[in-house]
């Protein structure tokens, strides 16, 4: 059999992993929390803005987010700040021992409650999967027989204390159609050996492991070496377009330079965002707050200086190289 993204489309749209947790004492933690007004789910589109809240009663409260900012109830996506965790989970001390249990670099972490009577449409959440560098996964917390989840059609019915996967770049809805609320922890999660070692050994055999975008970690940079990678440079628009792959085209280049701030380096784009950079070895950098999918490779060293973006998925990479504008010495 070849190896290919079809392999990855063809594997389960969902399985349970090897961890379990107390059902009360996950109740018990969302009780301490239920006085705080929870927010509408928001999510993240191109160029890291906000989408507006959702209007069904579909509601988060973030025990992980960019900053560890407690009013941000999306999943994240490029900026200048990591994910911390939010003060309300000192108050969740056994969510906070299941988050620890996840052996994983975690993103973001949701309890998101659906309230009976409420659909949420089917929809896919892109770029999200082993391909791309994360996963999300559940931890239902308080359910009912008539609050299903839909994932490629297939019905699912997690039950409180299990863990599970879903391949939620597939077409997926819900519909709670109960008398009770519908409760679950949801984790964003890079993508690690550790982490894969959960799945069951059916699911794990089949996955090709050179299609999975495993998470590299940070290598820091000497305070010393950080000017030597400020540029000026011209950004290809579609970098900023988080579900689209990168290519050449008509649109001219956004101006941006890599400056240094507050210890980090950053890509300052006129008139758009500010994105610190992570450094994961050799000049290469991924976009703080974002993952695999999408990085930059500053190299300075051939004939002309350049910057290279790149997106990915899987192994295949695809590239655009702009010549980056060194400061006169």
């Amino acid at each position: 059999m070849s190896v290919s993204l079809d392999s990855i489309a063809d594997l389960p749209e969902a399985a349970r992993l090897r961890l379990s947790f107390d059902p009360d004492k996950l109740q018990r933690d969302v009780d301490q929390l239920s006085e705080r007004p929870w927010g509408a789910q928001r999510t993240v589109v191109d160029g890291g803005e906000l989408t507006a809240s959702t209007e069904i009663d579909w509601r988060c409260l973030a025990l992980r987010s960019p900053g560890g900012n407690p009013d941000r109830t999306d999943p994240g996506g490029p900026g200048t700040e990591g994910f911390a965790d939010t003060p309300w989970l000192r108050r969740a001390p056994y969510l906070a021992e299941v988050l620890a249990s996840i052996p994983a670099e975690l993103r973001s972490a949701r309890l998101m409650s659906l309230a009976p009577g409420v659909t949420v449409p089917e929809h896919r959440d892109t770029p999200t999967g082993l391909p791309y560098g994360f996963i999300r996964v559940h931890v239902p917390i308080r359910t009912n027989p008539d609050a299903i989840l839909f994932i490629d059609k297939v019905e699912h019915r997690w039950q409180p204390g299990t863990l599970w996967y879903g391949d939620f770049s597939r077409p997926h809805s819900v519909s709670n159609t109960g008398d009770r609320t519908r409760i679950h922890l949801v984790v964003d999660c890079s993508i690690s050996p550790e982490l894969l070692a959960l799945f069951p050994e059916h699911f794990q055999s089949r996955v090709p492991l050179s299609e999975v975008a495993f998470n590299r970690p940070e290598v820091p940079l000497q305070a010393f070496e950080l000017a030597d990678f400020h540029c000026e440079v011209g950004v290809p628009p579609c970098v900023l377009r988080l579900d689209e792959q990168l290519g050449e085209s008509a649109e001219p280049d956004l101006p941006a330079r890599v400056v240094e701030h507050e210890g980090n380096l950053v890509l300052e784009i006129s008139g758009g965002p500010r994105i610190a950079l992570v450094h994961v070895g050799s000049g290469e950098f991924r976009f703080q707050g974002w993952i695999e999918e999408r990085g930059l490779h500053l190299d300075f060293f051939g004939v002309s200086p350049r910057a290279v973006f790149h997106t990915r998925r899987g192994r295949r990479r695809q590239q655009v190289a702009r010549t980056a504008v060194l400061p006169q010495t």
